[in-house]
């Protein structure tokens, strides 16, 4: 019975940190979002969803391209909010 407890407790502890987290990056992946659509790409929860989709289906295959250019536009972001 305990042990329930201390689950449900740290359990409930980690759903309030994530959405603690994700209320405090939700601008920023509103902002992110649009800089993706104005380069003409798709919004980066969809992209990550494909990849982890696509991940399972084919273990990992092509994973390398994703990750390039998730660095790549987040390098653009950081430039972009620096001017």
């Amino acid at each position: 019975m305990y042990r329930g407890v201390i689950l449900g407790g740290l359990a409930f502890g980690a759903v309030f940190a994530l959405e603690r987290v994700f209320s405090n990056m939700a601008a920023d992946l509103a902002r992110y979002d649009k800089l993706r659509k104005m380069s003409g790409q798709e919004p980066v929860l969809r992209e990550v969803l494909r990849y982890f989709s696509g991940a399972v289906g084919e273990q990992g295959a092509n994973t390398g391209g994703f990750i390039a250019g998730l660095g790549n536009d987040v390098i653009r972001y950081a430039k972009m909010k620096g001017m």
